[in-house]
């Protein structure tokens, strides 16, 4: 997005704090004044800055999210931490609706198409899409509300032997995997350059979701 002319705010978890003022420098060694951190815990309810607020955003990528396998027996723990996660991102994006132009939720595309293993997060991953779709018509026509759906990006690490990346990569029609730049260039778009898109939601696979479908 600094790319793109607009200056950020970079939103991090207490245990982020170097890699996003790592990244805040980079952006700040480019262009001056461009980028600033904002450090919020969003397992625990989260009251957005009052500092915040009077930059009047006008744009808001909710993206944050812990990738970690879970079960149902997993449910006390990990359900509490769904809800308040869901009720942190709406509890931003209502602080910052005045401002708000266009929304992009990061998804997954496992959200229409559940795999094993990964309960929680797929459910906090649905609940954010139902979340934006939702507000997309509340929110219409002055505050645009998109999901980019990621599927097949670097593969996590314990996805990562020999015969399971393989599979993976063969059931990607575009027979690769895709990189975070793809993500990212799609998030672009949908945020910045589709005035007449809304409501949708956008998946960078490759294809894979299509190949899953079939």
């Amino acid at each position: 997005m600094q790319g793109a002319g607009l200056n950020v705010v970079i939103h991090h978890s207490p245990r982020s704090g170097d890699r996003a003022a790592s990244l805040c420098a980079e952006l700040e060694s480019l262009r001056a004044g461009c980028a600033l951190t904002w450090e919020a815990d969003l397992s625990q309810p989260v009251d957005v800055p009052g500092w915040l607020i009077e930059l009047t955003p006008e744009f808001c990528v909710c993206n944050a999210s812990v990738y970690q396998p879970s079960t149902l027996a997993d449910s006390a723990r990990e359900s509490l931490d769904m809800a308040v996660h869901l009720n942190a991102h709406a509890a931003i994006l209502k602080s910052l609706e005045p401002s708000l132009c266009s929304v992009v939720a990061v998804t997954d595309i496992h959200v229409d198409r559940p795999a094993a293993g990964y309960l929680w997060y797929t459910v906090a991953k649905a609940a954010l899409q139902s979340l934006v779709l939702t507000l997309a018509m509340e929110w219409a026509p002055r505050i645009r509300c998109n999901v980019v759906a990621p599927g097949a990006l670097p593969l996590p690490e314990a996805w990562t032997d020999e015969g399971r990346a393989e599979a993976i990569e063969r059931s990607i029609p575009l027979g690769r995997l895709g990189g975070f730049e793809d993500l990212a260039s799609a998030v672009k778009w949908v945020l910045l350059d589709a005035p007449y898109v809304t409501g949708q939601v956008l998946a960078v696979d490759g294809g894979r979701s299509r190949w899953l479908r079939n």
